[in-house]
């Protein structure tokens, strides 16, 4: 008996010592790895149905190099539910080599590897500086060409140049059959496509039904001074927050007219347009904007998970990661209490200060060598002739919108969470939303309501009717229809066709996306930055060099896919800190911003200055000094303390709000001072430029005389000077200044600049436009001149008026 189990325990301890270890099959590595940078090596086990194993059994792993152990490992066999082990791996590899490398994988079960189970692959290692010869060549191209296509297009190619191995005829296939296709081939991507033209289109038959124009025109009303047309300008920005370039035709075109008679310079509108697009759009939560930027958030962390990250702390739905974007925001945010402020405050500096003056005292909207440019394809937006300007086809089908997208995202979080067995709290529903199809499928309803209610809508000696009383009594409606079936289909396409480009840079911005990351600028970018700079000064770098890329470049969205796949998983390796992450993602979507408000090569910044009838390089000089004051409180007071987590980002805000106004009232100067008092730093531009000039103005003066003199009608008044109220002058701070406001009733002169509707505004702006007009021979404020730069002319009354105001 004691020999029997002798004999069988032998037996078994002899199977034991001579069982093959599992086989190894290695999953495919990355197509590049950097020199000098670790990686790791993944592979799957394989087992036999004639091997056993016992529970205690071992397996003892390495990676070999040029017959070098790299790295190895020891793991149990099998798992704690008595299973057999699936995969294995090995990090911290490190070659410090490059170009094609072979590496064996080796498993065994004695710990001296006498049996050995092996398998081999390739991996290619470039030097780190190759790997960002993509994103290098992107910025000089778009800098010297101007056409971010273009830039796009050869940064994909010199990714795959490096992904190929430095072939460049394979990397040009690549590019055409992998990079591309793969882009338009990816389900959440063609549902972004789809969103951004459904989207697209509705705000073209918005437009094209005088819908949007109407919502302008009621908040044109309440536009009687130069401060309340601004202060309608900056809230219609608000109202038309679906679509920047929607945003920039509409406000341009309605309010320039309005802006025009009441002397505000062409640059002070295109700013007030401008900076009021992207920064809205950006942070709304719904706009054309956010299938591009949900998207690229999405991508950057499917990625990461696949990888193996644990994301703690950050959601899996990108939607709500870009809600949680919105308080760290301070570029966006900022920039718009920055324009109020200005504005209710009645102050300027720089350049801006001295437009301003010259359209109020000389009455010229714009210099005179401005280059007004035009544009025939904004045309397709406007109304046909005769058609009523309604406020309700502009607002029914937005908040029908927003309301089908909160809808869809409930239900779709709601019967997920079911399946997921999830308690059905605000949190899950929302996390487990389906931010893409909800997108899709309130964008494309709503555009089959707005055609039926457009449809439905007739037009009547210039009035609209809804003649349900004739479809009763089975008569013929009399008019025509407010938009046919075919006008809403020819706006619907129309709008398709405006962003075409746009689509065109999404397609080919997720393509170089994945070629940057594919030839191992993450890996890369990631461990210079993670080896030496400090995490928590990512974000404010990010924002930085997120605005020299858009500035070089001139698209926001270009810019954001050029550094998601570069800097937010740099972000999530170098810290694996939720708030660093968020912060560093909000960088890149606000430096994107502030880039683009820089440049003159923005298409929004160009859409401005068309709309807004202004020299495009006349607006980028003027909203230059503004935009790197607030880029400069939003680093400084913004993300670099976020950053190093000296207080939270809503302390952020409120700081850099804070400070603006403290920096508007001490640096900024009345436009209506009596002296015309200048700020410091044009004062001090001034004095240099005098510096610089002053021998070749004195050959001019000799050779062509007198200076000629100034067209202004400012007139220096004492009196006026003693009574003017300003919050620097004492009398500001006076009871006797405010007591009438306060009480509703009319001041005694030169008590306070406040003033009632029928004593006019300080500025110099006349109230009761619309009654000047009239009596100046012009029915309204739509037949003025809309096109020309020039102002209104004494010809018709209107400048004598406004003079005699002021």
């Amino acid at each position: 008996m004691r020999t029997t189990i002798v004999a069988c325990l032998a037996l078994v301890l002899t199977g034991i010592a001579y069982a093959d270890p599992p086989l190894i099959n290695i999953q495919e590595p990355r197509p590049v790895y950097v020199e000098g940078v670790s990686f790791t090596v993944v592979w799957t086990l394989g087992y036999t149905n004639d091997t056993t194993y016992d529970l205690g059994t071992k397996l003892y792993s390495r990676v070999i190099w040029k017959n070098n152990v790299l790295g190895e490992n020891e793991i149990d066999l099998f798992t704690e539910e008595g299973l057999l082990v699936q995969t294995n791996s090995l990090s911290d590899i490190l070659i410090d080599d490059r170009g094609r490398q072979d590496i064996v994988v080796e498993n065994s079960l004695t710990s001296d590897f006498a049996t050995v189970e092996s398998a081999e692959t390739e991996v290619f290692l470039v030097p780190g500086g190759v790997t960002l010869l993509s994103p290098i060549m992107v910025i000089l191209v778009a800098g010297l060409t101007r056409e971010v296509l273009y830039a796009l297009y050869i940064g994909t190619f010199f990714a795959a140049f490096v992904v190929s191995k430095y072939d460049p005829f394979q990397a040009f296939l690549r590019v055409l059959d992998t990079y591309l296709p793969e882009s338009l081939g990816d389900v959440d991507h063609a549902f972004v496509i789809l969103f951004t033209w459904f989207l697209s289109g509705l705000i073209a038959c918005v437009s094209k039904s005088g819908g949007s124009f109407g919502i302008a025109e009621i908040c044109r009303k309440f536009a009687k001074t130069r401060m309340t047309v601004q202060l309608v300008i900056f809230l219609l920005g608000f109202v038309i927050f679906f679509d920047d370039y929607a945003n920039t035709l509409i406000l341009g075109n309605t309010m320039r007219f309005v802006s025009d008679a009441l002397w505000v310079s062409r640059e002070k509108l295109a700013f007030l347009v401008d900076a009021t697009t992207a920064p809205v759009a950006s942070i709304a939560p719904i706009s054309s904007w956010i299938g591009f930027e949900v998207g690229l958030i999405q991508e950057q962390i499917d990625l990461l998970i696949a990888s193996g990250e644990d994301l703690a702390g950050v959601s899996e739905n990108a939607y709500l990661v870009f809600l949680e974007t919105i308080p760290s925001r301070f570029y966006p945010i900022i920039m718009l209490f920055f324009q109020f402020f200005m504005i209710v405050a009645r102050r300027e500096f720089g350049s801006m200060l001295v437009a301003e003056r010259r359209a109020l005292d000389e009455h010229k909207l714009v210099r005179d060598d401005a280059k007004v440019l035009d544009d025939d394809a904004q045309s397709s937006m406007m109304p046909r002739e005769g058609t009523p300007l309604k406020w309700w086809n502009g607002v029914i089908p937005i908040v029908i919108v927003i309301f089908l997208v909160l809808l869809a995202i409930l239900l779709t979080g709601r019967t997920t969470a079911e399946e997921l067995g999830l308690p059905l709290t605000a949190e899950n529903i929302f996390g487990n939303g389906d931010s893409y199809a909800s997108l899709m499928y309130g964008g494309f309803t709503t555009t089959l309501i707005a055609w039926f209610m457009y449809r439905i809508q007739y037009v009547v000696e210039d009035r609209l009717i809804f003649p349900i009383a004739y479809w009763i009594r089975c008569k013929a409606s009399p008019g025509r229809p407010l938009m046919t079936m075919e006008e809403n289909l020819t706006a619907f396409i129309d709008g398709i066709k405006g962003i075409f480009a746009p689509v065109l840079v999404l397609i080919l911005a997720w393509a170089i996306g994945a070629a940057i990351t594919d030839s191992g600028a993450d890996i890369f970018f990631s461990s210079a930055l993670s080896d030496s700079l400090d995490p928590r000064a990512l974000p404010t770098l990010t924002f930085i060099i997120a605005a020299v890329i858009s500035f070089c470049t001139g698209t926001s969205w270009g810019t954001m896919s050029i550094l998601f796949p570069l800097i937010v998983p740099t972000a999530w390796y170098a810290s694996r800190d939720s708030e660093i992450f968020i912060l560093t993602i909000s960088a890149v979507l606000s430096g994107a911003v502030f880039g683009d408000h820089c440049t003159p090569i923005s298409d929004t910044t160009i859409l401005s200055s068309i709309s807004s009838r202004c020299d495009v390089m006349h607006h980028t000089l003027t909203q230059l000094p503004y935009a790197l004051v607030v880029g400069c409180i939003s680093i400084i007071l913004g993300y670099l303390p976020v950053g190093y987590s000296a207080y939270a980002n809503y302390w952020g805000l409120i700081i850099g709000c804070l400070f603006s106004m403290v920096l508007i009232i001490f640096l900024g100067v009345r436009v209506d001072h009596p002296k015309r008092r200048l700020d410091a730093l044009t004062t001090a531009a001034n004095y240099l430029g005098r510096l610089c000039t002053r021998r070749k103005a004195t050959e001019e003066g000799s050779e062509n005389g007198e200076e000629k003199k100034s067209a202004s009608t400012f007139v220096y008044d004492e009196q006026y000077d003693k009574e003017f109220v300003d919050i620097l002058r004492p009398n500001f701070w006076k009871w006797s200044t405010w007591k009438g406001w306060f009480t509703c009733k009319k001041t005694a002169k030169g008590d306070s600049d406040v003033e009632s509707a029928e004593d006019g505004d300080v500025y110099g702006s006349p109230v009761g436009m619309d009654s000047k007009l009239q009596e100046s021979g012009v029915e309204d404020l739509e037949s003025l001149d809309r096109i020309s730069p020039e102002p209104p002319t004494a010809e018709n009354g209107l400048k004598d008026e406004i003079q005699t105001s002021w």
